[in-house]
């Protein structure tokens, strides 16, 4: 997925690293010849990427960034109260994360992008969603769950 960048810091061995709008951080190092990427030697380069999107793997991996927490849930949803909202395709907010916990039974989820993909819930599987990834619940027989939001804290290392 194509995060911005909304941020830099250095690492403890000096090297640049972007934060991105999803809450994941990747090195954006400049190592000649195999990566050019002059534009982070310098605070003006630095600053004029700022906004510009690199792609995340962690969010292709559907991979919550280690400092995520939770901020807000949902009430408990069973198949009969399952809001027709979530049975639509939605996203989340910039920067929100969403976990289905699933507590009993299983549930049909659609990434929609990058996907498509369906995943079968079941409460050893918790559905991951990446900020505004757009996505669709189902569903499969009888089931219990809820919707945990998350976001990553703001910056509070050197920029």
């Amino acid at each position: 997925m194509d995060r911005a960048i909304t941020g830099f810091f250095q690492d403890e061995a000096g090297d640049w690293v972007a934060r991105l709008s999803c809450g994941h951080r990747q090195h954006v190092r400049h190592q000649p010849p195999f990566v050019e990427r002059p534009w982070t030697e310098t605070a003006e380069g630095r600053n004029a990427f700022l906004g510009e999107t690199l792609v995340c793997a962690a969010c292709d991996r559907l991979e919550l960034p280690e400092d995520a927490a939770r901020h807000k849930s949902t009430p408990l949803f069973t198949e009969r109260t399952i809001p027709k909202a979530l049975r639509r395709e939605h996203k989340t907010k910039a920067g929100v994360w969403g976990r289905i916990v699933i507590l009993e039974g299983s549930l049909l989820y659609d990434l929609l992008d990058p996907g498509p993909r369906t995943v079968v819930l079941d409460p050893g599987t918790p559905g991951i969603i990446p900020p505004e990834a757009p996505h669709r619940v189902e569903k499969q027989g009888r089931v219990i769950f809820r919707v945990d939001f998350l976001s990553v804290p703001g910056p509070t290392d050197g920029a």
